[in-house]
Order: C-alpha cells, then sequence, then structure tokens
C-alpha cells in the first residue's frame, strides 16, 4: 500500500481528477496502425460512441468490396498483387449486411446492430477471402458484444480474429494490434487488469515493430495500459507508460511544442494522483509554458495548467507540509525561536506557495473573465479551485463569493441536466491532515500493520466547520480516538449551497484511520467496536446532498 493509495480515502483535492477505471474503456477501439503512406496523425478520440479500429494492414479495396471495419476512415494501404475485378451488385447480401451493421453501430444502436455483424461473419466465412475479411468481421462482432456488455462473447471473438492473423499474417503483423486491444478492454471492463496489461503490452510491441518507436497511433493505446497497471498498483508501470507517451510527442513535435500539452497534463495529473506534488507541478508548468507559446491569452490548456499548479501548491501545503520546509531555518512569529518546522500546524500557507499557487488559479480566472463565452466546466473548476485555496487557508469570507458563482452556473445546468455532477451541493473536504502518529506504521521495516477505523458524525456548518463531533463506531484506543477526533475538529469543508447560499449540513461522516505497527505472524485480535449513543436527531447523511 502506497502513500498515494492511503489518502484517497480522506483526499481533501476538491476537484482533482482521479484515475478513471470504469468499465467504458473502448477508447482503445481507435487504435490503428498505419499502412505505408498513411498519415502519422493520431488518431481523434470522440466524446461519445467510440469507433472500431481500422485493419489498414490488408490488401487495398478492390470490387469485391472488402470490409473495413466499421467507422473506419479508409486511407490508401499497401500495395498488393491486383486481383481480377468483379463488378458489385446491388443485391450483394454481405455489403449490404455490413452497410446496416455501420450504420446502427455508428448511432450507438448495438442490440439492433449485433444481428448483422454475426451475418457479415457468416457471410464471410464463405466469401472469396476469409483470411483477410473474416478477421475484420470477427473485430467488429467483437466490438459490439463490448458494448453490451456481452465480455464472454466479445473475448471469444477477439480471439478467433487473433487466431485467424497469428495464423495467416504472423505475429509481428500490425492488424494483431486490434484484436490485441480489444481482449485488454474485455479484461479491464471485468477488473482483470493484469491480463489486460499483458494484452496492451503486446500490442505495443507489435505496433513498434511495424511501425517504429515513436509512432504516434500507440499513444491511446499507452494511456489504457497505463490505466490498468494503476489499477493493480503497479504505480512504475504507469510511470513509465506515460512518461514514454511524453517521449513519443518530444520526438515528433519538439521539446516545448503545444503539441506535447496533453501528455504534460496526463503525466501530472498521474504524479498528482500520487502525492507526488513537486513532480505534478513541474509538469503543469511545462504545459503552462507551452501553452503560451502557442497563444498568450486565453486557452482551455493554459487554464487547465494553471489551475493544476495551483492545486499541487495547496494539496502540498494542505497533506504534504513537511515537504515545504525550506532549506534555511524559519524563525517562529510566537516565541521568536529559530526553527525548522513552522507549516505543521499553522493553517497560513508558506508565503512562496501562496504567491504562486493562488496567484496562478486567480490568472486563470482573469483569463477567463477576459474571454468571452469561457467552458462552463472549466469555469466552475477555476472557481472551486480559488475558492478552496480561500477556505483551506481559513478565509471563508474571500471564498464564499466564489462558491457562490461557481454554485449559480452548476445549478443552471443541473436544471437542464439533472445527471450532471454539482460538487457544491453536499460538503466537500478541502483540508484535512491525520494525526502525526496514524501513520506510523506505514513506516515499520517489517511493513506488518492493522488499520484501526473510527467513523465520526458530525454538522458542517455554513463556514465548513465541523461542529458537534461525535463517535459512530472505532475499534481505535481511546488516546487513538482522542487525537483523531482533533485532527477532525481541525478540517475544513467547503459548505453545501442552496439557492446560491451556502447552508449548514448535519449528518455528515468521516472516517479516521489508524496504522498500528503489530509483530508476528498475525495481526493482534481488535478491540471491540466501541457502541457509544447513537447521534442526536439530525438530518441523513443520504439526503446531505439534496
Amino acid at each position: 500500500m502506497t502513500r498515494g493509495r492511503i489518502l484517497r480515502e480522506h483526499d481533501p483535492r476538491g476537484m482533482v481528477y482521479v484515475q478513471n477505471m470504469t468499465p467504458v474503456l473502448a477508447v482503445l477501439l481507435l487504435i490503428a496502425m498505419p499502412a505505408e503512406g498513411q498519415s502519422t496523425e493520431p488518431p481523434a478520440v470522440p466524446s461519445a460512441t467510440p469507433a472500431i479500429p481500422v485493419d489498414a494492414a490488408g490488401p487495398p479495396a478492390t470490387s469485391e468490396q472488402r470490409l473495413p471495419e466499421a467507422t473506419a476512415d479508409q486511407g490508401p494501404a499497401k500495395p498488393a498483387v491486383q486481383r481480377q475485378q468483379l463488378k458489385i451488385l446491388g443485391q450483394d447480401s454481405r455489403l449490404e449486411a455490413y452497410q446496416q451493421f455501420r450504420s446502427l453501430y455508428e448511432t450507438s444502436r448495438f442490440e439492433e446492430a449485433l444481428p448483422y455483424a454475426r451475418q457479415v461473419v457468416e457471410l464471410s466465412e464463405r466469401g472469396e477471402d476469409p483470411d483477410y475479411e473474416l478477421p475484420i468481421a470477427y473485430n467488429n462482432l467483437g466490438a459490439t458484444q463490448y458494448q453490451l456488455g456481452d465480455y464472454a462473447g466479445a473475448n471469444a471473438s477477439y480471439r478467433k480474429s487473433l487466431d485467424m492473423l497469428e495464423a495467416t499474417q504472423g505475429i509481428s503483423s500490425r492488424r494483431l494490434v486490434v484484436p490485441l486491444a480489444g481482449l485488454g478492454a474485455v479484461f479491464a471492463a471485468q477488473e482483470e487488469h493484469k491480463a489486460a496489461a499483458d494484452h496492451y503490452e503486446r500490442a505495443l510491441a507489435v505496433s513498434r515493430r511495424a511501425d517504429g518507436l515513436f509512432n504516434l497511433q500507440q499513444v491511446p493505446l499507452i494511456k489504457l495500459a497505463a490505466d490498468s497497471r494503476y489499477a493493480i498498483s503497479d504505480f512504475g508501470g504507469a510511470e513509465r507508460d506515460y512518461m514514454y507517451a511524453l517521449r513519443i510527442a518530444e520526438q515528433n513535435y519538439g521539446y516545448g511544442d503545444p503539441r506535447t500539452i496533453p501528455a504534460l497534463l496526463e503525466l501530472g495529473t498521474f504524479y498528482e494522483g500520487l502525492s507526488e506534488f513537486i513532480a505534478a507541478r513541474m509538469m503543469f508548468m511545462r504545459a503552462r509554458d507551452a501553452a503560451f507559446q502557442a497563444n498568450p491569452g486565453y486557452s482551455p490548456e493554459v487554464v487547465t495548467a494553471l489551475t493544476g499548479i495551483a492545486r499541487c501548491h495547496r494539496l502540498q501545503y494542505t497533506m504534504a507540509p513537511d515537504t515545504l520546509e525550506s532549506q534555511q531555518p524559519a524563525r517562529d512569529e510566537v516565541t521568536g525561536e529559530m526553527v525548522g518546522k513552522v507549516y505543521k500546524e499553522s493553517r497560513v500557507p508558506p508565503a512562496a506557495a501562496d504567491r504562486t499557487g493562488l496567484k496562478a488559479v486567480q490568472q486563470a480566472l482573469d483569463l477567463m473573465r477576459a474571454t468571452s463565452k469561457p467552458p462552463p466546466e472549466l469555469m466552475t473548476r477555476t472557481l472551486i479551485e480559488l475558492g478552496d485555496w480561500f477556505q483551506a487557508t481559513s478565509r471563508p469570507s474571500m471564498s464564499m463569493p466564489y462558491y457562490a458563482e461557481a454554485a449559480a452556473i452548476l445549478d443552471a445546468q443541473s436544471t437542464a441536466d439533472p445527471l450532471m455532477g454539482h460538487p457544491l451541493r453536499a460538503p466537500r473536504m478541502v483540508f484535512y491532515r491525520p494525526p502525526v502518529s496514524a501513520s506510523r506504521g506505514l513506516n515499520t521495516l517489517s511493513g506488518r500493520y492493522i488499520i484501526r477505523k473510527t467513523v465520526f458524525s458530525f454538522m458542517v456548518a455554513e463556514d465548513g466547520v465541523p461542529r458537534d463531533i461525535t463517535v459512530v463506531s472505532s475499534n481505535m484506543n481511546e488516546d487513538q480516538v482522542g487525537l483523531s477526533r482533533r485532527a477532525v475538529a481541525k478540517a475544513i469543508y467547503s459548505p453545501r449551497f442552496a439557492d446560491g447560499k451556502p447552508v449548514s449540513t448535519a449528518g455528515v461522516t468521516f472516517t479516521g484511520e489508524w496504522y498500528e505497527e503489530f509483530a508476528g505472524e498475525e495481526p493482534p485480535a481488535a478491540p471491540a467496536e466501541a457502541t457509544p449513543a447513537p447521534p442526536p436527531a439530525a438530518e441523513p447523511a443520504s439526503t446531505a446532498g439534496t
């Protein structure tokens, strides 16, 4: 268990993005290795239903009408021996079935597309060139089954395509990338991320052999491989993947080129998810500089980079204050003594963090206000980050106007789309430091520890401060509970907003953790859970966000 994983449960990060490991990993179905002469630009990632990959390694389409994979952008392919030209007839049943399938798949009508995908497979088996057409048909069928959640069926279809291609094309053909990537997606959707990562890795090896170590078409697949590695806590492997994606961008475009910004932002977000705030901030700063090079004014990229810089300063001060220590001793303002640790209990961030972190998000907001019709999502994210900065540093009179402005935008969006997320409809922890002793067990040489927990219930007042803290359950000892309660009392939340105003919320719960070292083969029996009287009648937690 690593620090990044441990901090995730009580993570006062506000709007930070974490790795998204939902089953919808079909973006990898965009992967297509280009044939000679094809463009090396990476495929665009759609916002809705992903496409099925191009199978670009086969011979060019002739009047036999070789069928591409659905939604494929048909570019030039490798030269091949000319075949006898056949007349295309309107009643070509295979072509008609494919056209029906493609139109339905592209409009996300997957259940209706499935019978046509099966029909194309059956007709391709009896076609004149099944070695070429049948793997494509199976890939299309597998993609449709994947979209319908039939992972066993998708696995079988991709496996048939892979087996056929290995037998007819060899183990190095770029055509193997599609079924290998499809199998990776199927395993990832079932949370079998070790198997998924293995298939992604093999697909990447094929891609690099066929199209070079730094071909751009492999980038979406690298990101999915990184996601699966992250899911199995292979953070070193995920870091290598993200760094390789950045190196690909730099090799193709040059260091500092604006087209390297996506890779920089993704690597920065990865480091931030592991609480490596200094490394993350360096990536965001590089992205900011590249964005300003392309456009000295507003751009979504520069706003994203600036808010990332600000967030990393805030989270470093909040969650890892020891890393902010100067190389030179500082003077304690209360005692006048020269000391090395002045931020551990302070609610006031160091001047450098306040100057560079806070100024970064203020600059982002200024750029957005100077442009007409900035994206609402980006605006609310920036407003909330600025509010979090002031709130986390005990300046609620300055944070609330920014929260209120963001809440008004989110309220309007929620009216149009009730399913849209609204982070200000419930209290959000923006500042929390666990007791110093709570994590000491993690640093044992043996690595043996047990996790003790206490569940607290309290009200978050209009100013974001927890009040009326009670213990719901605990298996900590009395001293551990006392120190954990003190830490909760010092926590800060952004309050819930209703009708544009901050309101108190009762029934908020928080679980404090204590990592306690133990010796021997088996952990000691934990004390029986405390059973205090239930907290006073309060608004249930399930309604806290309403």
